[in-house]
C-alpha cells in the first residue's frame, strides 16, 4: 500500500477553485434596443440580471403583458424582441406572430426559468446565448428568390 504525503500548502489550492474565469472579450451593445416580454414576475430579476450581463450598454425595456409589448413596439423602434415561448399564451400571441413575420426585427426566445445567474462568468454557458443576439445573422440567409 502506498502512503501519500499531505501537501502543507493544500489550503492555497482551495482558493483557486473559488475564482471564476473572466471573459477576455469586450462586448458593447450601445446601439441595441431590446424589448423583453416577461409574463411571470418571478423570473424577472434573473432575466434582468442575465440580459444586463449578456448585453452591456444595450437599451433594454421590460414589459409584463402583451398589450404593453404591442403598444411599445408600435410607439418606439426596437431591433430585438425577447420572449419565453414556454410562458402561457406567449407562443400563440399576436405580438409573437407579428414579430416573427417582421424581417427587420430579431425575435429571440429564451427559457427564462433556465437562465442561471450563477453561471454568469462561464463563457461556455453564455456564449451560445449571446450569439442569439448577433445582428449579422438577421439577414444572413434570405428566403429563396430574395437578394440582399
Amino acid at each position: 500500500m502506498v502512503k501519500l504525503e499531505e501537501d502543507e500548502d493544500f489550503e492555497d489550492y482551495e482558493e483557486l477553485d473559488e475564482e471564476k474565469p473572466i471573459s477576455q472579450q469586450v462586448y458593447d451593445y450601445k446601439s441595441r434596443r431590446i424589448l423583453v416580454w416577461i409574463e411571470d414576475k418571478e423570473n424577472q430579476p434573473q432575466v434582468e440580471e442575465t440580459l444586463a450581463f449578456l448585453l452591456p450598454y444595450a437599451t433594454i425595456r421590460y414589459v409584463n403583458n402583451e398589450e404593453k409589448a404591442t403598444e411599445l413596439s408600435e410607439k418606439e423602434e426596437w431591433d430585438t424582441y425577447v420572449v419565453d415561448l414556454m410562458e402561457e399564451g406567449v407562443s400563440t400571441s399576436e405580438f409573437v406572430k407579428t414579430a416573427n413575420n417582421n424581417l427587420e426585427i430579431m425575435l429571440v426566445a429564451l427559457n427564462y426559468s433556465r437562465l442561471n445567474r450563477d453561471n454568469e462568468q462561464s463563457e461556455m454557458y453564455f456564449e451560445p446565448i449571446r450569439k442569439l443576439f448577433v445582428q449579422d445573422n438577421l439577414n444572413a440567409n434570405p428566403p429563396e428568390g430574395e437578394q440582399q
